[in-house]
This record gives structure tokens, sequence and C-alpha cells, in this order.
């Protein structure tokens, strides 16, 4: 058997900054048809990332269009190394240690999947934000913004809530204002209209008990079983507050992933891009 490579799963999200077209802000172009054509503009975002970015650390970026939707994206920052040499000195070594990742970019799909690999980069997230920050200008150009949120498990938030049964006193809801139907179906109708209608982009429901008391989270809660549903396939984040601990708990912090052979990396193109949406499902 080859080695395996894991990669995190994240799904993206590209919303209009001025949904109910009251800013005048791009030629009169509506919202509708900003949104028609997000996955076109963020193909040319992509495209266009630079190829070195300087922050803290220097890091070279490739971007390779395997197909009509779907990236392969290499980052590798400078991790210089320090080794001694036979006379007894230290010098510091050039080293580039690089991870790769993918899009999908189908209006239904929006997946991005990165390699974990603490070596390059000690969080996933790091890439992503590189991708966010690396794709601004071209986006905010067409009238659009993006948001990328990881993918966990929802088992995962039901487990927290049998296990802290009559402990938890605080939950917040960080959602993303849904535009893509396939994920958001089951959220509720009141939360989807209240951020269309207030040209929101990103929203938080927080629920509070009483200190001495505890929240009562069911599933059986129609509302509260769509925003779980809504965040876990990528749409948002959950944070929990457990009485007796300090620190909070995160759904992100379980972020789903896959895990795919070098040799399966090596496939054509097309058979690539099954492969991950077959793992995806």
């Amino acid at each position: 058997m080859g080695m395996h490579i894991p990669f995190k799963i994240y799904r993206y999200q590209l919303l209009p900054l001025d949904r109910n077209n009251t800013k005048d802000l791009f030629n009169n172009v509506t919202s509708d048809s900003i949104i028609a054509r997000k996955n076109e503009y963020f193909s040319e975002a992509i495209s266009s990332l630079p190829t070195h970015r300087l922050s803290r650390t220097q890091t070279i970026v490739d971007v390779q269009l395997l197909q009509s939707d779907f990236f392969h994206l290499t980052f590798a920052p400078s991790r210089p190394l320090t080794r001694e040499t036979a006379e007894y000195k230290k010098e510091q070594v050039e080293n580039w240690p690089h991870i790769e990742a993918y899009i999908l970019n189908s209006p239904q799909e929006q997946y991005l999947l990165i390699q974990n690999r603490p070596s390059a980069f000690a969080n996933t997230d790091t890439v992503a934000k590189m991708i966010i920050r690396g794709t601004r200008l071209v986006l905010e150009s067409a009238g659009l913004s993006l948001k990328i949120e990881p993918l966990f498990n929802k088992a995962f938030f039901w487990d927290l809530v049998k296990e802290y049964k009559n402990r938890i006193t605080w939950v917040e809801f960080e959602f993303i204002t849904p535009n893509m139907a396939n994920i958001s179906n089951t959220l509720a109708d009141t939360l989807k209209s209240l951020s269309k209608d207030m040209n929101a982009v990103q929203e938080k429901l927080a629920l509070t008990a009483e200190p001495i008391s505890s929240l009562d989270i069911s599933p059986d809660n129609a509302t509260i079983q769509g925003l779980v549903d809504y965040t876990s396939q990528g749409g948002g984040d959950i944070t929990l507050k457990i009485r007796g601990m300090r620190q909070k708990i995160q759904t992100s912090n379980s972020t789903r992933e896959v895990s795919i052979s070098g040799l399966e990396l090596t496939a054509s193109p097309a058979q690539l891009r099954e492969l991950f949406r077959d793992e995806l499902k």
C-alpha cells in the first residue's frame, strides 16, 4: 500500500456584497446577475493568485486549472533548517515543504480540500485564509465576498450535547448567509429571510441559560436541527460553553478529513475529480 495523504475538507460560499441592490456599487449590475456568474468570477480570482506571497513568511504559490471546474494548488512556505557542519558551525539551509490543495468550483459543490501537513502549515485554516486574502481584490471588483468554513460531522455536536447534558450554559451558532440551496434547505426560513433582508453575509445566534441552570438542546427542535445540519455542511461553526470548563468547545476543531493515496493523486484530472466527489458524499 502506498502512503496516504490526509486532506481537510472545507466549503466556500460566494456572496454578493450588496444583495438588495441598494448601494449602486457595481455599475448597476444586479445581485442576481452577480450570483449567476459567481463561479466564473471565482475561477478568475483563483487563476490570478500571486505566485509569491510575502507576509511573515515567503510562500510560493502555484495554480493549475486541471479542468473547467477543478483546480490544483500548491503552497510552499519558506521553513529554513539549521544544521551543524563538520567544522562544528551552524548554518541555515533552504527548506520549502509544500502542501497541495484542490478546488471543486461548480455551483452545487464549492469544495476546498487542503492537505494536512504540519511541517508546512501548523493549521490548514492558514491556507484557507491565504486564499481569501489572495482573491479579495478580484472578487470585490465583481461585487462578491468569499467565506470558507470547514465541514464537520454533525454527530460530533450531538455527542457533545449528550455528554454534557445539564452542563451546557451557552451555545452560539455562527453561520453564513446561505445562497446554496442544496445545503440550506434545512435552515429556518425566518433566519434565511432575515439575513438576506438585512444584507448580512454572516450571522450569530447565541443562546444563554441562567448560570445555575442549563440549555435544553434537542434534535426535536426543527430550528436547532436545521442550524446543526447547515453549519456541519460548511455553513458555519458552533461554539459551546460547558459549566466547569474554562475553554469553549468549537465544532470547527473536528474538521472532516479524507485520506487519498499518493497513487490515486496521479490519476487523470477527470478520475481524480470523481474520486474526491465520491469521498465527499
